[in-house]
């Protein structure tokens, strides 16, 4: 429960699990007769139009731009966890330090997901499409309030963990590459959603009621710049796709395939994150009711129908 969390006790787990790139990387290789990402994350799961073997070129696809959004939202959390551990460099060791880990990995993992496309663009043999603008996007979500951004936060740490519990480690057809390397990333991150929580509890704590609503508006801001974002990055990785497919793909079907990504991607990167239960659990302990409803309502003019295929 997150009850028991402690910034001490998530120090002494990361130091348990901590990995070297060189160990998750080593001389392995992406293989192209597998697929490379689970089907409930996959947009394959939605599409009707594509062979089997199509539906497997697009998880490979796929997988670059999963990566490659990994390492973009880490853009934004590295530097804000760093700013919070300031809070607690003299009063509180524990957290001073179990925080500057957490930001050191982050960094850490920005690293791998950079090496990570290189590879699968390698394996492909072109430069794989994908979203720019990091910068100026880490910009915009650090200048909202600490309580949208930890809250944010939130919903990709508990989405990380869902992903690889529910879709990656009980995927046996999955390639082996794939699920070592996002079993690496569990574990380090599994810390890091405790220690999110526990500073989002710390933000909210006493916090004046219009800086709450300015938390909720802002949250719901930026659910709607992720939302655009994975927008473009769908129609980009259609342009990816149809680069490794042997035949051309008439209009009808380039629209059922964006809309199948698309939908795999707002459940991915959205839904399976707001959904998470401890995520719900946070997210009911800082907010009202009202809140509540009104980032609902936001949520399903987002998400529409939207759900985890089957």
């Amino acid at each position: 429960m997150s009850t028991s969390y402690t910034y001490a006790a998530c120090l002494e787990n990361a130091y348990k699990v901590n990995w070297r790139i060189e160990d998750v990387l080593g001389g392995k290789a992406f293989d192209l007769e597998k697929r490379w990402l689970p089907m409930s994350l996959s947009g394959a799961s939605r599409i009707g139009c594509l062979s089997d073997e199509e539906k497997r070129k697009l998880t490979q696809v796929e997988m670059a731009a999963y990566a490659h959004l990994f390492g973009y939202v880490e853009e934004f959390i590295a530097p804000k966890i760093s700013s919070l551990a300031q809070d607690h460099e003299v009063e509180g060791r524990d957290a001073f330090d179990a925080l500057t880990n957490f930001a050191a990995e982050e960094v850490k993992h920005m690293t791998l997901f950079r090496q990570i496309r290189k590879r699968v663009d390698a394996t492909l043999g072109f430069d794989t499409r994908l979203l720019g603008g990091q910068a100026e996007t880490a910009r915009f979500v650090l200048g909202k309030s600490t309580g949208a951004v930890l809250l944010l936060t939130a919903v990709i740490e508990w989405f990380t963990q869902r992903h690889f519990q529910e879709a990656f480690r009980e995927d046996d057809a999955l390639d082996g590459f794939t699920k070592d390397i996002f079993r690496a990333h569990w574990q380090e991150e599994a810390q890091h959603a405790r220690m999110d929580h526990l500073e989002t509890l710390r933000a909210f704590e006493g916090m004046a009621e219009a800086e709450r609503e300015r938390s909720i508006d802002e949250l719901i801001e930026l659910v709607g710049a992720v939302d655009g974002l994975l927008q473009k990055q769908a129609g980009y990785d259609v342009e990816n796709l149809r680069r490794v497919l042997d035949r051309g793909l008439s209009p009808a079907e380039v629209r059922e395939v964006h809309d199948g990504i698309l939908a795999a991607k707002r459940w991915t990167f959205i839904e399976s994150g707001t959904t998470h239960p401890n995520f719900v659990e946070l997210f009911l302990e800082v907010t009202t009711p009202e809140q509540q409803a009104r980032v609902g309502e936001a949520l399903a003019s987002v998400l529409g129908a939207v759900g985890q295929p089957a």
